[in-house]
């Protein structure tokens, strides 16, 4: 037999986690069509991949691309994440996604998704499955699984009510939620810190996530609280540290509906939070000892982006617009928002500003917001709240002290090494403004730092948990591994250069090592380079 493509010389690991091997692979059709470690195999055209790993396409199962595929322009947007080996992406967490739509919502869709849009776009879809369908007719640069996010079904039924919904609405929220899984979509996420999925009490979540269990999809959630003390539980001070309390509020959730969970982007914000770590993780091995099908995802960062409503509690997001700029309304925050900081061991320079939403605050993007407020001449709190008011709460933020920083990273690593953490992103991706590292470099730092270099996990284990392990849990068939029928999306990387280059004034710089990758048998991206004009993304449905 004559293959499409042959790729020679190889060592291949195969995302299964087993030990690596020589072999050849021949592909045709856009699949691996044979995996040869012997007779040699024929082709129309060929790869050297002498001195170089042969691995699955990587899978980031946590992504906010659902609000840029629909740009003519998104291969240029996403090309990061292809340049450092992501062939595959699942999109609409944290409860934002970006169907279903409805005509007369368009303008509430905006307003609450503004923070992860590149630019405004029509809603040329108004199910799940349009949107999917919408997608496939354009090309995808990459292969792409949706959830349905609550937030956008709480959008569409309520507004932006922050109370319980009625009986009706709720089960207008369940219908939508079915409809979607229907279309194809392989679970339901939710954002429990961000309007309006901070509005929703348990019983609210309790009987959407049952209908998710009836059908067989995942539930990835946004926790209420990734810090030892927050706004979400009182009294603030006493008992169980939040995090933890709220990890345990998610599992409980999960046994009651039945229902498959991944606790996404795992983090511990804020110094004096790092100490609740093995806590945390602890209390998800139990839960997994016992029988629930749980587990959770982390990036290999210390910063991580976010809006710049973040830090504030649930009764400031309720009627933020008026709140912003109510004087009673600032001064209990302001001492609130002291009171978190202390507690949580945080500053302004922590937090800097990647996107402002707005043209006269542009030249303070990258900036963190102890400088912003000296350029300002005003309080740290008054230039914070002088941002968000400015782009009505849109602006865009990278906050430091996740697990650690530079010279302290026990809290990352732990939950890195774990062997129930896949490997993700977590990063919105946009033309404007300043970027998070993780667009770029979160691969490669992985199989660079964290394997080669401090040796926290073999390379085929680093390999297994950003291929076949993702891919199981988010049921996606015929990607993460390498074997014959299996799709052929791969990364050619050199395991003694792999590297993540970016730096806190370089966030954009790209990655070493990675010297090819291919999408469905077709070469997209060689030596950093995208190959212009190829999109062989497919959508992947449940």
């Amino acid at each position: 037999m004559e293959f499409d493509l042959i790729i020679r010389n190889g060592t291949i690991i195969d995302g299964t986690g087993r030990p690596r091997f020589r072999a050849d692979l021949g592909l045709a059709g856009g699949c691996i069509a044979a995996v040869s470690a012997g007779e040699p195999l024929a082709g129309r055209e060929a790869i050297d991949a002498t001195g170089l790993i042969v691995a699955p396409g990587f899978i980031d199962i946590h992504s906010h691309a659902d609000w840029i595929f629909p740009l003519p322009d998104h291969d240029r947007i996403l090309a990061p994440l292809l340049l450092q080996g992501i062939t595959t992406v699942v999109a609409g967490n944290c409860g934002f996604s970006a169907a279903p739509a409805r005509e007369d919502a368009t303008t509430a869709l905006d307003e609450f998704s503004e923070t992860l849009r590149d630019r405004p776009f029509p809603y040329a879809w108004r199910s799940l499955g349009e949107f999917m369908g919408a997608l496939e007719a354009q090309g995808l640069l990459l292969n792409a699984a949706f959830l349905v996010g609550h937030g956008t079904l709480r959008t569409l039924v309520m507004g932006g009510r922050s109370g319980a919904p009625t009986a009706e609405e709720l089960e207008a929220m369940r219908a939508l939620t079915r409809q979607a899984l229907h279309d194809g979509a392989i679970g339901f996420s939710a954002g429990l810190a961000y309007a309006p999925g901070v509005f929703a009490r348990n019983d609210e979540l309790l009987a959407l996530l049952r209908g998710v269990a009836e059908e067989g999809g995942i539930f990835t959630v946004h926790g209420r609280a990734y810090s030892w003390v927050s706004p979400f539980y009182q009294p603030m001070f006493l008992g169980a540290p939040h995090n933890l309390r709220s990890t345990r509020e998610l599992l409980g959730l999960a046994r009651e509906a039945g229902v498959r969970i991944e606790l996404s982007h795992l983090i511990f914000v804020g110094r004096r939070t790092w100490r609740t770590h093995s806590a945390v993780l602890a209390e998800v091995e139990r839960a997994a000892g016992e029988g629930l099908d749980v587990a959770f995802d982390a990036f290999p960062y210390t910063v991580g982006n976010t809006t710049i409503k973040v830090v504030f509690p649930e009764w400031f997001l309720d009627g933020f617009a008026e709140k912003v700029n109510d004087p009673r309304a600032l001064r209990q925050l302001k001492r609130e928002i002291a009171l978190l900081r202390w507690a949580l061991g945080i500053e302004y320079r922590d937090l800097r500003l990647l996107w402002a939403c707005v043209p006269e605050l542009a030249h303070l993007e990258g900036l963190d917001f102890a400088t912003i407020a000296r350029k300002l001449g005003m309080p740290c709190f008054e230039a914070y709240l002088h941002v968000a008011r400015l782009s009505q709460g849109k602006a865009r933020i990278l906050l430091d002290t996740y697990s650690g920083d530079p010279d302290h990273e026990e809290p990352l690593q732990a939950a890195l090494r774990h062997p129930l953490c896949s490997f993700i992103t977590d990063t919105i991706l946009t033309s404007q403004g300043a970027h998070n590292p993780a667009s770029f470099g979160t691969y490669p730092r992985i199989l660079g730092r964290y394997s080669r270099d401090l040796g926290l996990f073999s390379l085929e284990e680093a390999v297994r948990r950003m291929t076949s392990l993702p891919a199981a849990r988010m049921g996606l068939p015929k990607v993460g591994r390498i074997a014959e029928g299996l799709r052929a999306d791969l990364v050619l990387f050199d395991p003694s250069t792999v590297a993540d280059n970016t730096a806190p004034g370089r966030t954009d710089a790209p990655p070493s090592g990675i010297k090819a990758v291919l999408v469905g048998g077709e070469v997209v991206a060689r030596d950093g380079q995208l190959v212009p004009g190829v999109r062989q993304g497919r959508v992947l449905r449940r």
